[in-house]
């Protein structure tokens, strides 16, 4: 399994590279059988003393008049903000885009801005500098994580028990209110 923009993956899924793929809202699903979903909402990852850290509520219309990196348009979480961007007048705009989680946590990290992610990828560095918060469902409903397999095709043993326990683990996550 390898971590991939959401065609990548269901290309490697059709040219058998890969055995399973675990999409952040897929593009196709035509020949992809959906063995589990949990919904991950799009977060703000910002500094701990960035203004927005303080509100209870984050709006997408406020992260857009920020200076903002996000990920390259490949990616589930750019589709959906720019999708839910363009339902208001502002549009996703960043001064970094970027194929990495890990260059937003640190772009963010060491400038004024703030970035985007799922849930599910963040880790708390333990010093508290950065702070995660979910972006309104009134504004961007959560968008979901698909593991998956080609339709039809039957995996090999190892890898059939590696889905196993990974939808296992992703139901506890979900269970776990981490979403």
């Amino acid at each position: 399994m390898h971590v991939r923009d959401r065609a990548q993956a269901e290309q490697d899924l059709a040219s058998y590279s890969s055995d399973l793929a675990l999409v952040y809202e897929p593009i196709y699903l035509v020949d992809f059988e959906v063995l589990h979903v949990i919904p991950q909402p799009v977060h703000v990852v910002m500094r701990a003393d960035h203004p927005l850290a303080a509100k209870s509520e984050i709006r997408l219309r406020d992260c857009l008049d920020l200076p903002h990196i996000a990920p390259s348009t490949q990616f589930g979480v750019r589709h959906l903000l720019d999708f839910a961007a363009r339902r208001g007048s502002r549009r996703v705009s960043p001064v970094v885009e970027t194929e990495s989680f890990d260059m937003i946590r640190h772009y963010v990290r060491h400038e004024n801005v703030i970035g985007f992610q799922i849930g599910i990828g963040l880790r708390d560095p333990g010093d508290g500098s950065l702070v995660f918060r979910p972006i309104s469902e009134r504004d961007l409903p959560a968008g979901n994580l698909i593991l998956g397999q080609m339709r039809g095709r039957a995996l090999p043993v190892a890898s059939a028990r590696f889905a196993v326990q990974l939808a296992a683990s992703l139901k506890d996550y979900a269970a776990g209110g981490l979403g």
